[in-house]
């Protein structure tokens, strides 16, 4: 790891470590389902969003320092495009309607096939779903299919929702005003298969934007930073934007 990345990352290891964990208190008890429905009407806005970014990532594939333009309407279009050095685009990646395309100029090909955590991993690895990465970025809770809101506590000034279905589980620590805090999804045994953390939220727009996401993967031995700026809420990505047409010449390459 580079040691730009050494000290971004050092940081959030330093804070983790020097602040005490959130503590469950007790108090009237809390409805779970009447909550979860809470958190969902809290964050019915952003509908859309673009912002400039920069992405540190340490992982097998694809690590380094990126600089990003980011464009993502609700429920799962996104379009990320990955900057140089000088600001000339290096890769474009779009995925609306469950499709994925990514116009890879680093290597002269163009892939294609459906939105699938691996495919929108070729070009910021982050084992997410498309509708889940459009819900963190817009500072809304990543909705968990086919999942029953188990239990609810009052978790320090705020809750801690968890949500379960036969195989997964999903613990979301909220604020007191319900902003999203930190995403935990599990397996039924407990195993962790990743967890994001949100901060420095602006509600400038009328919604809890974060402002930095730090996701992190265990097994797939994955770091990610994420910092959002110039954010710009609610107002429509340009035409076109979720579309992606192959160039004269490049190689096509279809993935599963």
């Amino acid at each position: 790891m580079k040691p730009g990345k050494l000290c971004v990352f050092a940081v959030c290891l330093v804070t983790a470590a020097g602040c005490p964990k959130p503590q469950l208190v007790t108090g009237p008890p809390v409805d779970a389902g009447a909550l979860l429905e809470q958190v969902r009407a809290a964050h019915k806005v952003p509908r859309t969003l673009t912002c400039e970014a920069k992405a540190f990532v340490d992982a097998p594939e694809n690590g380094g320092r990126y600089a990003l333009q980011l464009s993502v309407k609700r429920p799962a279009s996104i379009r990320i495009e990955a900057l140089t050095p000088t600001g000339d685009p290096a890769a474009v990646l779009v995925a609306d309607g469950g499709k994925f395309a990514l116009l890879d100029l680093r290597h002269n090909v163009f892939y294609r096939g459906p939105a699938t955590p691996r495919n929108l991993s070729r070009l910021l690895p982050a084992p997410l779903r498309d509708e889940e990465l459009v819900a963190l970025v817009t500072g809304a809770m990543p909705e968990l299919p086919e999942a029953r809101p188990e239990k609810a506590n009052r978790l320090g000034d705020g809750y801690l929702l968890v949500l379960s279905t036969a195989r997964l589980a999903q613990e979301v620590s909220l604020g007191g005003d319900l902003r999203i805090n930190d995403v935990r999804r599990l397996t039924s045994g407990g195993e962790l298969l990743w967890a994001v953390h949100l901060d420095e939220h602006d509600d400038s727009s009328g919604a809890q934007v974060p402002r930095l996401l730090h996701l992190s993967a265990p097994k797939a031995k994955t770091e990610v930073d994420l910092r959002l700026k110039n954010i710009v809420a609610s107002k429509p990505p340009p035409a076109g934007a979720f579309l992606l047409g192959v160039p004269p010449g490049m190689k096509v390459e279809e993935v599963e």
